[in-house]
């Protein structure tokens, strides 16, 4: 099971937008959300790593614009292989570092383009929850994602001090690696797994 800021693995949430201005709720089962588009994105993957590695700038822009500087289409591929298992493995909580966190912002956001982009009948295919209504991605990103620290440039992120960092809760593992654009040792792939549950027992 992956351990997010919060618990996907529990009923359909209900994900409050942020904005002042706005009353609306957002229904939507994390763990099917995530399921779908890491099941979706097996195909991407599959095509990718059959191309020949001179396209992959391109290519790797195109589908990872955060991430693709850190390594191939088999990096991505690696990610992919480990979140999966990470997703549905019953055998206990993974923690994950900036790499899978980064890895899969972008599946989402591209996930959820294309899903906008759909007609109802395809949209109800893909996520039959929503009833076809817009998928409001980024409403999950800010109740699931500890930070999204990957976003910002190196100049951003190395001209601040350490403790600008941690005040910030830029503290995830191996952040300062993906932004620099430095490609994963085998061992940064891997999930952690936790020594015990990972969310309070009071919320």
């Amino acid at each position: 099971m992956l351990a997010f800021k919060k618990n996907i693995y529990t009923s359909t949430s209900q994900i409050e937008d942020p904005a002042p201005h706005s009353a609306l709720r957002l229904e939507i089962d994390p763990f099917e959300l995530l399921k779908a588009a890491l099941e979706e994105e097996k195909e991407t993957i599959d095509f990718l790593v059959r191309q020949l590695p001179e396209f992959w700038l391109e290519d790797g822009r195109k589908f990872y614009p955060h991430l693709y500087p850190v390594g191939t289409a088999q990096t991505m591929k690696t990610l992919l292989d480990k979140l999966w298992e990470g997703l549905i493995s019953k055998s206990g909580w993974h923690h994950m570092n900036t790499y899978h966190y980064c890895f899969i912002y972008d599946v989402l956001i591209r996930f959820a383009f294309n899903y906008n982009h759909d007609n109802n009948e395809e949209r109800n295919n893909t996520l039959p929850q929503l009833e076809g209504k817009p998928l409001r991605i980024k409403l999950f990103i800010h109740e699931y994602f500890k930070n999204t620290v990957f976003l910002l440039t190196p100049d951003q992120y190395n001209a601040m001090t350490g403790e600008e960092k941690l005040e910030k809760g830029y503290d995830c593992p191996t952040q300062f690696a993906v932004i620099n654009g430095l490609a994963p040792t085998r061992e940064e792939t891997d999930l952690i797994l936790s020594e015990d549950y990972p969310y309070s027992i009071y919320v």
